[in-house]
């Protein structure tokens, strides 16, 4: 056999992809392009209606009530929580596009859960009472400094956990939800992401408020109920045995100044959250309570503030 290839073969050329075959494989790479821009389009925004309705079920009614007790700067969290919510849920949401891996998605919403949590902590304790001096420079000699307790930490861990398993499970099925999402012609296809991540955040905030919010807030609305409860008695008779139960004798001290308009602001805290006491601004007259379990169990004006 000879060793030189036939006369036929020396000089044939590696066949020319024709103009359909790279007209198809262009389209193909173009529409790759175009599906991934909106994945990343769609997850962002579900990324950041996330944070938006975790923020919003967290501390909207939170909001209402702390308005209602007097509280003062009540729309701090809710606002500075909103912004941070949605920045943090929305880059989870991207970094998992991104990688696009569900184990990845997983990773990404637990260390979401981590930061969201340390931000439910922090937001009240921490940045809520610099914006509050920002605004009010004369609050900076009034306010304490509240610590991050072993307390709160145990609560942010627990509340991690929790939190975790929900925004976890989000993480897990971010990709397979919005790859379902994307092609989908009718509304409820384009929008059953949003129908699977709203009621999970939803069911994670209130646990995340019953741990965290609930305990911060308790004492300055039972505070406030009682000065309002004596307010709206001042000219009638109360059974005793009512009186007793709801320590009514705690205003007797700061009796004469409970009809001017006040605010309330969380005042120092014990290490186990039980003795809690509440700073009340009654039109420049500050007034220290201290709550026992929830309970106001003693005022006094503080002349030295």
């Amino acid at each position: 056999m000879s060793a030189f290839p036939p006369p036929n073969q020396v000089n044939q050329k590696p066949p020319i992809p024709s103009k359909s075959t790279t007209r198809v494989s262009s389209m193909s790479r173009l529409n790759r392009t175009i599906v991934k821009r909106r994945s990343l389009r769609y997850s962002l925004l579900l990324g950041g209606f996330t944070g938006f309705a975790f923020a919003t079920a967290l501390w909207a009614y939170e909001t209402v009530l702390l308005i209602q007790a007097h509280v003062a700067y009540p729309w701090i969290p809710y606002l500075v929580g909103t912004l941070s919510f949605v920045i943090v849920c929305m880059l989870a949401a991207l970094l998992t596009c991104l990688f696009n891996r569900a184990l990845l998605g997983i990773v990404f919403w637990l260390l979401a859960a981590r930061l969201l949590v340390e931000l439910v902590i922090y937001i009240p304790l921490k940045i809520a009472p610099r914006l509050m001096v920002f605004f009010e420079p004369g609050l900076q000699s009034i306010l304490p400094v509240y610590p991050i307790n072993a307390t709160l930490r145990s609560w942010g861990g627990i509340g991690t956990l929790g939190l975790g398993i929900f925004l976890g499970i989000l993480g897990l099925l971010q990709i397979t939800l919005v790859d379902q999402a994307i092609p989908s012609t009718s509304s409820a296809g384009h929008l059953m992401p949003y129908f699977v991540f709203i009621p999970v955040i939803f069911l994670a905030s209130v646990m995340v408020s019953d741990l965290i919010n609930q305990p911060l807030r308790a004492p300055m609305v039972a505070t406030n109920d009682l000065i309002q409860f004596a307010i709206n008695h001042q000219d009638t008779s109360v059974d005793p045995a009512i009186a007793r139960q709801l320590h009514l004798s705690t205003i007797d001290p700061i009796s004469d100044l409970i009809n001017r308009p006040h605010r309330l602001f969380l005042g120092q805290y014990d290490d186990s959250f039980f003795q809690v006491d509440v700073l009340i601004d009654f039109g420049g007259a500050w007034v220290d309570c201290t709550t026992v379990n929830l309970q106001p169990v003693f005022c006094k004006l503080n002349k030295s503030l």
